[in-house]
């Protein structure tokens, strides 16, 4: 599967407990970038940018991660986000990843074509711990979006969702830990709870990253980036369901 990122915007306003260390603000500080000042990047039209034999630069049947150094319906991109949208339109070949932790913004901000979504688009609300699972679920579950997904990190705390996972309308569960220096812990057995929950109700699991301090069977690792995405490969606990783990 062919991966790309687009950064249409960039900065952002930390907005919960998964904010705290966030690698926005720590890659940002090692310029002297104020990461909460939201801007356009020069990548902005990337996905119709065209090479000089007049094809895209995106080749058909990427998957399109979106707007990663920032939320895509933060307020701020208000004036930008049509046109966005628009180019994702333009662009129905391929898949458009977003990740958001404003589930209160989607219906307001979604294109008046919309209708129950878009094929090519896939959108994904971070939870990272039970407190705003309760916030968020009720609200990202009423949202018409062809394609849903959670993910769960950093994972600060064990989550139960209860049943909101029932229903068939959830697509995948994606968990991690922390990284950075300053990282929290991410427990295994909060990681396998998620899995138990995903598999009873059918719906795809991802663990991607152990994060740095991780603790399994009451032990405390210290993880490199590199170790910590091997390391949840290895444990080789990912359930797929529906063809398709980004």
């Amino acid at each position: 599967m062919s991966l790309t990122l687009w950064n249409c915007w960039h900065g952002c306003h930390k907005k919960s407990e998964g904010c705290r260390n966030c690698y926005v603000y720590r890659r940002d500080s090692q310029h002297d970038i104020d990461s909460n000042r939201i801007r356009k990047t020069a990548s902005f039209r990337l996905p119709i940018q065209r090479d000089r034999y007049h094809q895209y630069k995106i080749p058909s049947g990427t998957t399109v991660f979106t707007c990663f150094s920032s939320d895509f319906f933060i307020e701020e991109a208000d004036p930008w986000r049509d046109d966005a949208w628009q180019m994702m339109r333009l662009r129905p070949d391929l898949s458009f990843y977003i990740v958001t932790k404003r589930p209160e913004r989607i219906s307001a901000c979604l294109p008046e074509d919309w209708d129950n979504g878009w094929e090519q688009v896939i959108i994904c609300c971070t939870m990272e711990n039970q407190l705003r699972t309760d916030e968020r679920m009720p609200i990202f579950k009423s949202l018409p979006l062809k394609h849903k997904h959670l993910i769960c990190e950093p994972l600060l705390s064990d989550i139960d969702f209860g049943e909101w996972l029932q229903g068939n309308w959830l697509e995948q569960i994606t968990v991690g830990g922390e990284s950075g220096t300053e990282a929290r812990e991410c427990r295994y057995e909060w990681v396998l709870h998620i899995r138990e929950q995903c598999i009873a109700n059918n719906i795809s699991f991802m663990f991607k990253q152990t994060g740095r301090l991780f603790v399994k069977d009451n032990r405390t690792y210290l993880l490199d980036h590199h170790t910590a995405m091997s390391q949840a490969h290895k444990a080789a606990i990912d359930y797929n369901t529906h063809g398709y783990v980004p």
